[in-house]
Formats: structure tokens, C-alpha cells, sequence
């Protein structure tokens, strides 16, 4: 009996210390309960550096965005150049230097552009999503390679007035994620 006792008086201890409540007060004194497992809310903050490197794509400057959707199949090689540069009357913090293998010309398109391509939407009622990753930039200069995109999706968001673009890359991880077959 006195064994019960213990366990039961354990459990009990145990339970109460997961179960606690934190008592809160307001500014107009009221008390609420609060779990002690409380939802964290985590903001994000991009900062955007003041310089950024001048890239260019087969001899030409093009928008460093690029560099996220660009097969990297296709590229022949890469070459980083650390020193300050100025092009155009803008300066950069060095330049990125990529060359695509022989034959293959990538087909650049903005963001803008793809929007008024393949969609009916309006400037301002749509945010891109490039492979589950919301898009911070200027729709005009973000540039994409029109032969690496699998699929785009719009999802219109009616009480909002607004449309998410998600555009997915032909990655390996993509390809083979669009080939599986859900069984429910």
C-alpha cells in the first residue's frame, strides 16, 4: 500500500509540473491563465547589404538573383573578384563571374514579366514564391531562367485581393517530388 501511495503521490507531482498555469496580470488588473508552453512568435528581418557584388552571366551584368535560380548543371564555371568595382556610375563590393556550359543560353525573364506572360494578375495584387521561399525584391530586376522553371502554381487569395506565384525549379529534389505518387 504504502508503495501505491509513493507512485500515486509521484504522478501526482509530476502531472502538477507539467500542468502549470502562469497567472498574468493586465493593465485593467484583470488575471488571465496562460499555459507555460506559449506560442513563440519569431520575426525575421532580411537586411540587405549596402554593396553587393556585380554579377555577371556570360560576359553580361544581369541581377544577382540570378545566382538562386540558375541550374547549376549548366555552369561551367565560377570566378569571385574581391576588389571594389564601379559599372555604370554604381559601385559594387567585387564581381561574380559565371560561365554556362558550351551550347546552353539561358532564357532570362523577371519576375514582372513572367507575371504579365502567363498570368492575368495586376501589378501590385501578387507575391512570388520561388521553391517555398517568399521573394523580398524588386519583381522588375529579379531575374529567373525560363529553361529551369518545372511549374507554376497561383493561388488566389479572394478575401485578400491577392494571388501567391510560386514558381518551382527544376532541381533534382523538385523533379522527383512532382513524380511521387500520394496515396490516400
Amino acid at each position: 500500500m504504502k508503495k501505491y501511495s509513493i507512485i500515486i503521490v509521484s504522478l501526482l507531482a509530476v502531472a502538477n509540473a507539467f500542468g502549470q498555469n502562469e497567472l498574468l496580470k493586465t493593465e485593467n488588473s484583470q488575471t488571465i491563465t496562460q499555459q507555460d508552453t506559449a506560442i513563440k512568435v519569431v520575426h525575421v528581418i532580411k537586411y540587405k547589404s549596402r554593396k553587393n557584388p556585380a554579377c555577371f552571366l556570360n560576359g553580361e551584368i544581369v541581377d544577382p538573383s540570378i545566382m538562386k535560380f540558375l541550374d547549376p548543371n549548366k555552369i561551367d564555371n565560377v570566378k569571385v573578384e574581391k576588389e571594389n568595382t564601379e559599372i555604370e556610375n554604381s559601385s559594387y563590393s567585387g564581381k561574380i563571374l559565371i560561365e554556362t556550359k558550351n551550347g546552353y543560353k539561358p532564357k532570362l525573364i523577371s519576375l514582372d514579366e513572367l507575371r504579365k506572360k502567363y498570368t492575368a494578375l495586376e501589378e501590385n495584387s501578387a507575391i512570388f514564391q520561388i521553391d517555398n521561399e517568399i521573394v523580398d525584391d524588386n519583381y522588375k530586376k529579379y531575374v529567373v531562367d525560363k529553361n529551369y522553371i518545372l511549374k507554376i502554381t497561383i493561388t488566389k487569395l479572394e478575401n485578400l485581393n491577392l494571388s501567391i506565384i510560386k514558381v518551382i525549379a527544376k532541381s533534382e529534389e523538385n523533379i522527383k517530388k512532382s513524380n511521387e505518387i500520394i496515396i490516400r
